[in-house]
């Protein structure tokens, strides 16, 4: 369920948006997700690598990493570059997932098929849905990632979540989009098909309505809040879809400690 873009909707269309459940809105962007251009995606990338060398110093050795809304297995990939980790992958939309699972297969083909099998597994569980609790393979995790997700999910159920995956002195790294582009934006996508305009649910988490909550659910940022803008400089990485974006605040992102 990882979350979206930048203009924030892809494509064009006169159409007026259609909003739509986020799991049913995100298998129908999974085939066009990882190509229609979205410069969000492209800065949290640059951001998460340099957010994973402060996570790894604090995880002990064959660490449990859940990627909580893996989505098409963006941050997966990155996380399977670490040494001695096991990654699982969760996400609610069957869809994105099938694309995370092919991708993650191409980079495992190099390494020995008992390895794979022990680094990286995927799993099907919604946060919201209440009557499923977290799958047996993700619980009691050393960390949860989770990139651009919780613009989707209310707060107190994210963190909610989060505490259920993790050990107590687990650690969270999240990242999500700046309530300043939130206020003028939001995920979304034009099906190239039907031409739709496409929109999930989506909430603009304020920085400190972020960190506030996470305390209610026992958890202390240990690195952060940083607050990152598009600069000029960004461009020629980030897509010209950025440009309308320079010098606004676009992302933020977090690691945080349950005590």
């Amino acid at each position: 369920m990882e979350k979206a873009d930048s203009c924030k909707v892809a494509g064009k269309s006169d159409k007026p948006p259609i909003y739509k459940p986020t799991m049913e809105a995100y298998d129908q962007w999974a085939p066009v997700y990882d190509t229609d251009g979205n410069f969000l995606q492209a800065l949290d990338s640059i951001m998460v690598r340099q957010m994973l060398p402060l996570l790894t110093r604090l995880l002990p050795p064959r660490a449990r990493i859940v990627d909580l809304g893996c989505g098409t297995g963006r941050t997966t990939l990155e996380l399977l570059r670490l040494p001695d980790v096991r990654i699982v992958g969760l996400d609610n939309s069957r869809g994105m997932q099938t694309i995370a699972t092919a991708r993650c297969s191409q980079t495992l083909e190099t390494v020995a098929k008992e390895a794979a099998a022990a680094a990286l597994s995927f799993d099907t569980w919604d946060m919201l849905d209440e009557a499923h609790d977290v799958p047996e393979v993700a619980k009691n995790a050393d960390a949860v990632v989770s990139t651009l997700v919780v613009e989707h999910i209310p707060l107190d159920v994210f963190f909610g979540a989060c505490s259920r995956i993790l050990k107590g002195g687990g650690l969270l790294l999240l990242t999500n989009m700046h309530p300043d582009m939130g206020a003028e934006s939001q995920a979304g996508f034009t099906d190239p098909v039907s031409g739709e305009k496409v929109r999930p649910v989506s909430y603009a988490h304020t920085v400190e309505e972020t960190a506030d909550e996470a305390n209610k659910w026992g958890f202390e940022v240990v690195w952060g809040s940083e607050e990152r803008n598009v600069r000029e400089d960004d461009l020629e990485k980030l897509g010209g879809r950025a440009k309308k974006w320079v010098g606004k605040k676009v992302w933020f992102g977090m690691i945080m400690k349950k005590t």
